[in-house]
């Protein structure tokens, strides 16, 4: 099937992050002997909004052409933004780029050899606990899009759902070829 619903302020759509949030996220993230896997999630998660947040905006300001939803699953299942944001299922972009948690500054590769300092803005931070309630998180995710989004915005082009885990769900009946 072809999309073709345009994405626009007026027709906005939507864009859900599933994290596991599990106690394997603890366990190191490829070579790098401090850096976790929750780690580079939130990493990357924030890096995403910031960009998203940048894309959306233009001279006149930061059009809500996108709303965000991160849903944290371990020790339990739920909205994970932090700061003024948090307990909040869908915000629009222009609200994530007004309502970072903290910025924080980091050092960049300046393509030259050296570093130089940038501001980060952060939203989400990283939690490794508990188990991995993945069918519960997958179940939250279609009630909040079946009863909250998609009676709003009926002709959006259609939310885009992103699970990131790192292992199987502990919730859930195991399909077979998952098994060893």
């Amino acid at each position: 099937m072809v999309y073709n619903a345009e994405i626009s302020r007026i027709n906005p759509t939507c864009f859900m992050f599933l994290i596991d949030q599990s106690g394997s996220m603890i366990e190191k993230f490829g070579s790098d002997p401090v850096k976790k896997k929750a780690d580079a999630v939130a990493d990357a998660i924030n890096r995403l909004l910031m960009e998203t947040v940048i894309r959306c905006t233009k001279d006149d300001g930061t059009r809500n052409y996108i709303h965000v939803s991160v849903i944290g699953y371990g020790n339990s299942v739920g909205p994970a933004f932090a700061g003024t944001l948090a307990g909040r299922d869908l915000v629009p972009i222009k609200e994530i780029g007004e309502n970072p948690a903290e910025i924080v500054e980091r050092e960049k590769d300046d393509g030259a050899g050296g570093l130089i300092k940038i501001k980060f803005p952060i939203w989400f931070y990283p939690v490794a606990d508990g188990y991995t309630p993945m069918c519960q998180a997958l179940t939250y995710a279609k009630n909040l899009l079946a009863t909250q989004w998609l009676p709003q915005h009926p002709n959006c082009f259609p939310p885009l759902v992103f699970n990131i885990t790192d292992g199987i769900s502990t919730d859930g009946i195991r399909s077979p070829w998952l098994v060893n």
